[in-house]
């Protein structure tokens, strides 16, 4: 990118971009200096420096020629930057205002199924939902448990704040596995523990409830957040494109997601 990219991209239109960074690679310059430098019309030249002198980003000394200088590449970086921040601040004010107002007007949050696509996508936002969560966070996953460790830093963060944290990573039989204590201390690692005589009790509620979530020792992941919000994490670990991420507000749902997990780890998992 070049400069006058550069600043387009911190807040500047294009005309006024090129005015400035005639200036910073000039010096005091007049109008005609800047027309011919940036290449564009004289007119235009004009109205850029005008501009940016009512925003503070260059100096007028009158006379004949007017002469303009730029304040200082860093203090003109300085100056966009807090700009853009605080434009940043209010834009965020005002969606939040909308997205309450929203809120207000419909059920919209209390029903609804949005999906997220791609690897990258599911894991931001993994962690978005992380970092909002109030009081719960529950994650199953299969091993390596590569969605709950990509948020490994959040869960920590969350713990400290006083959310209650649990992550799981289901490891099938036999599976040859190595585990740092640096992830043991955020990931719960567990594996089957049925034998012949616990699968003659499997009531078929049970086998039902094993059979919907057998997938969940694959690649894929399962997060409840604040018991009101799931996040069903599809991955058949071929093609991080095809990675699918299904974010589940319902009345209730969540929450019997959660138990049902959680029934299937008690009854029939150890920890490793």
């Amino acid at each position: 990118m070049s400069s006058t990219e550069y600043l387009v991209g911190l807040g500047l239109n294009m005309n006024e971009a090129k005015a400035l960074d005639a200036l910073i690679s000039l010096g005091p310059a007049g109008a005609s200096d800047v027309h011919r430098y940036s290449g564009m019309p004289r007119n235009k030249a004009y109205e850029s420096l005008e501009r940016l002198a009512k925003r503070g980003m260059i100096e007028i000394q009158q006379g004949r020629p007017t002469l303009y200088r730029a304040i200082g590449a860093k203090a003109v970086i300085n100056h966009l930057v807090d700009e853009y921040s605080k434009g940043a601040t209010e834009a965020l004010s005002f969606l939040e205002r909308k997205q309450e107002e929203l809120k207000e007007e419909s059920d919209f949050q209390n029903t609804s199924a949005w999906m997220v696509r791609g690897e990258l996508g599911v894991k931001r936002r993994l962690a978005e939902l992380i970092y909002n969560a109030k009081g719960d966070i529950f994650v199953m996953g299969g091993y390596p448990p590569k969605y709950a460790l990509s948020v490994k830093s959040a869960l920590k963060a969350a713990s400290k704040r006083g959310v209650k944290v649990r992550a799981v990573s289901m490891i099938r039989p036999f599976e040859d596995v190595e585990v740092s204590p640096d992830d043991s201390a955020v990931v719960e690692f567990r594996t089957v523990k049925m034998t012949p005589k616990l699968l003659e009790k499997i009531d078929t509620y049970d086998q039902k409830i094993i059979d919907s979530h057998r997938s969940i020792s694959g690649n894929g992941a399962m997060v409840i957040v604040d018991e009101s919000t799931a996040f069903d994490i599809v991955d058949d670990g071929k093609d991080p494109k095809k990675v699918t991420g299904i974010v589940l507000r319902a009345p209730g749902v969540p929450r019997i997601q959660k138990a049902t997990a959680e029934r299937i780890l008690g009854l029939f998992t150890k920890k490793m």
